[in-house]
């Protein structure tokens, strides 16, 4: 059927904008029911949703939403077909048109000027930094924590022990060569072991300490031969009898 042909059941026929959706209510349609022809493709220039039908005289009243695609005049009928094939509905002509232009009063947006493409990679390439940055910082991390564990471990091995502080002490002693001041050094470190060993003297002053500790088994051997170096000088000491007096300090 040609376009001049064509009689509208519309009063005015309906106008809406491509992709604009059109609601057409209480369409009258004679004969059985109808509804959308289902879409196989795009090619049909028209979406037909049918949101509500109500039964009328001979026939049925539609509810429909229409979204035109392509521009130009469109007869809804023939997106229509029959639910029930006995049922053949009296379809009149529904015209719809459909337009591209804007409505009066839009601004069109203005051109945006020739700018350079940015890189490629950008993005990619700023996380390729940021993971580089950040595998430095952990190994440089793991590297200074391995190095305080080795000058700590290198550090322990070299400490002397107390056997070994209080040897040159007492070599000096029993050669007469120990002065006030190596003698408070060997005092403060016979004490300082005794008192970590024996609560009892934690408390009390060097002088009191040293009295409890000539009658203690273990420690009164060395107290009571520095006393005998530091009043007799005796002379050089063995060597055994040197590790005897230190062996509780080992």
């Amino acid at each position: 059927m040609l376009l001049g042909m064509m009689v509208s059941a519309f009063a005015e026929i309906p106008e809406a904008r491509v992709g604009q959706p059109l609601t057409l209510t209480n369409i009258y349609i004679p004969g059985g029911a109808v509804e959308p022809k289902p879409r196989r493709d795009r090619t049909p220039p028209l979406v037909v949703r049918l949101l509500e039908t109500k039964p009328a005289k001979d026939g049925h009243r539609y509810d429909f939403e229409i979204t035109g695609l392509d521009p130009g005049t469109h007869d809804l009928a023939d997106f229509l077909t029959a639910v029930n094939p006995a049922e053949v509905p009296d379809m009149p002509g529904l015209l719809l048109e459909i337009t591209s232009g804007l409505p009066e009063g839009i601004v069109l947006p203005a051109e945006l000027p020739p700018a350079e493409m940015p890189a490629l990679g950008g993005y990619k390439n700023k996380m390729i930094a940021a993971a580089v940055v950040w595998v430095a910082g952990f190994i440089a991390l793991v590297v200074w924590i391995r190095r305080k564990k080795t000058e700590a471990v290198i550090s322990s091995e070299h400490m002397p022990t107390l056997a070994e502080r209080l040897q040159p002490l007492l070599e000096r002693a029993a050669s007469g060569n120990l002065d006030d001041t190596g003698r408070a050094s060997l005092e403060r470190l016979v004490i300082g072991r005794w008192r970590e060993k024996l609560p009892e003297i934690s408390a009390l002053p060097p002088a009191e300490a040293m009295v409890k500790l000539r009658a203690h088994p273990e420690a009164s051997p060395l107290i009571l031969q520095l006393e005998r170096w530091l009043h007799a000088r005796e002379g050089n000491v063995s060597t055994a009898d040197l590790e005897a007096l230190l062996a509780p300090y080992r």
